[in-house]
């Protein structure tokens, strides 16, 4: 199928038989810059090359329903989905590549129809087959399966509910993103913390949207307060390997201070957990703890992404198995403001809107930069997309493009703030797998090609370790990390994540740095330490923590 512009709509004109004929006609009217009025002939014309019949469809236009969510903009993963009743019973499949409107890429056909939908006898199969036709490459090691969705977020369970659906998503990726599909683009979201919510689009690239009074008055304030209670202490990051190698310090990157919280230290923490899930459609087992952060008069935090672009940590190999070579990582970013700040605060993205370079690739070191995409000053807060701070509100961006691949548009920043003023705002990650899964080294594994791997035997940081925790004690307990001054169980400890019973924690540590797992009525386990490159814990009903062995995610 392709489409003509005319002065009403964009309507298609359905072809059936080879592609590749139909794809020379395309190119051969693209080149020629012929009328769409010479195209029709051309195409009766060229019938008799292909199987079937030349059918015209220029009557014909997408439903109400898809056309809402049909963008200028490509979504590189993204394919909207349009279940087509025909007669007799029988149905067809309309796929939209890029969710993107036909008419703005005349270069390639953005919608097909495609064959054998009555055959399809389960969802997997369906969507094995529209990721197949489309030329999707094959999945990786550790790479989440392709998914279908309805437009509330909601994962298709069988090939009916596709066949029902007004308009359907299929995303690479595997885990549900909200379409962004143009500026000012509002979606009214149901069942959010037992509400609706009113998801804005503020940004195509890299995605970002606006969710206003979020958060009540009285829940900022409550989580200020927890966070003073819990104690806030300077900020700190995983330093990429130039870093390292120059010998560089945090501060020179941010100076903000920070405070983790956990479901288990309030009502109110849990309740906003479950909350965020319902916004973005992601199971809490994907979310990690609150990472709250406070910036006084002139504080920042310089450029960064919040996924791990690997070509940057070529040389460690902790990096490479923590992010699943690239198939794991943090998807959005849902992102509070607590408090309104009269001058400076904004959340600053300097690449906003800038194109993605070979979008149909997996990324790698040669798709950082093409022309009109470039690495801005990480130090300025002058030029693209700033959001300043309305207290209530939250910003969630995805750190991803639908394909999973890394959006280098997601570069943000904290730009200072004015004086005598402070910000308040809290960090809520959500991965794109459960917190708890677990990867190992793959030889060989296609990405190590892709992002420039220095080569297999490149020294590992040899203080980098994956501490693993094993809630065996029968109550919900707390990870708790020592900080490096002052008594084992004084005011210098400071909670890290929860884990469930039965559960399981899995985090990145370094040598020297130790442990205990505490419950709420304050009982706490033996300190432990890492042993590089890992090392697992169990702790038993008696609240003593002993080694173990490593065991596979269930």
């Amino acid at each position: 199928p392709f489409w003509l512009k005319t002065d009403s709509y964009h309507s298609p004109l359905l072809l059936s038989g080879p592609p590749a004929v139909a794809t020379v006609l395309w190119v051969a009217m693209v080149h020629l810059r012929l009328s769409a009025l010479s195209w029709i002939p051309l195409a009766g014309l060229a019938a008799q090359f292909l199987i079937g019949q030349a059918v015209d469809t220029s009557d014909i236009v997408a439903s109400a329903a898809v056309r809402e969510y049909l963008s200028e903009d490509s979504f590189p993963g993204l394919v909207v989905l349009e279940p087509l009743k025909l007669d007799g019973g029988v149905w067809s499949l309309r796929t939209y590549y890029g969710g993107q409107l036909p008419f703005a890429a005349p270069e390639r056909s953005l919608v097909r129809d495609l064959p054998g939908t009555a055959a399809w006898t389960s969802i997997e199969e369906a969507t094995e087959a529209i990721g197949t036709s489309l030329g999707f490459a094959p999945l990786e090691p550790l790479q989440t399966p392709w998914a279908v969705f309805d437009a509330q977020g909601g994962r298709l369970q069988d090939v009916e509910a596709l066949k029902a659906a007004p308009v359907a998503f299929f995303l690479e990726l595997g885990v549900w993103m909200w379409p962004a599909v143009r500026i000012g683009f509002e979606q009214q979201l149901r069942d959010v913390g037992g509400g609706t919510a009113l998801l804005r689009t503020l940004s195509l690239r890299p995605k970002v949207f606006e969710v206003r009074e979020f958060l009540s008055v009285e829940e900022t304030e409550e989580v200020m307060r927890l966070g003073e209670k819990q104690g806030l202490h300077a900020s700190q990051g995983r330093m990429q390997s130039r870093d390292l190698e120059a010998g560089k310090k945090h501060t020179q990157f941010r100076n903000s201070k920070q405070a983790w919280l956990g479901n288990s230290l309030s009502p109110l923490i849990a309740k906003l957990d479950l909350r965020i899930s319902d916004l973005t459609r992601v199971p809490a087992s994907h979310n990690e703890p609150v990472q709250l952060l406070r910036y006084g008069e002139g504080q920042y935090y310089h450029g960064h992404m919040d996924w791990t672009e690997l070509e940057l940590y070529d040389n460690q190999r902790d990096v490479w198995i923590g992010s699943h070579f690239g198939h794991q990582g943090r998807l959005a970013t849902v992102f509070w403001y607590l408090n309104d700040v009269e001058e400076g605060g904004e959340t600053f993205f300097p690449k906003h809107g800038q194109p993605i370079c070979e979008p149909a690739s997996r990324g790698g070191k040669r798709t950082r930069h093409c022309p009109g995409a470039f690495d801005p000053d990480m130090k300025s807060c002058d030029g693209g997309l700033k959001v300043p701070p309305r207290k209530g509100s939250v910003i969630l961006w995805y750190n991803f493009h639908p394909s999973g691949r890394g959006d280098r548009n997601s570069l943000h920043a904290g730009c200072p703030v004015g004086t005598n003023l402070t910000k308040w705002s809290a960090n809520k990650w959500v991965g794109i797998k459960p917190l708890d899964s677990m990867a190992q080294w793959i030889e060989g594994h296609p990405a190590l090609k892709r992002h420039g791997w220095v080569d297999g035997t490149a020294e590992v940081d040899p203080n980098a370790c994956q501490m693993v925790f094993f809630n065996e004690a029968g109550v919900q307990v707390d990870v708790m990390w020592k900080a490096d001054q002052g008594e084992a169980h004084g005011h210098d400890l400071h909670k890290i994540e929860s884990v469930l019973v039965d559960g399981r924690s899995s985090l990145n540590a370094f040598r020297g740095h130790e442990f205990l797992l505490r419950d709420d009525s304050g009982r706490a386990s033996n300190l432990v330490a890492c042993t590089p490159p890992s090392s697992a814990f169990a702790l038993s009903k008696d609240f003593v923590l002993k080694v173990t062995e490593m065991r596979p995610e269930l």
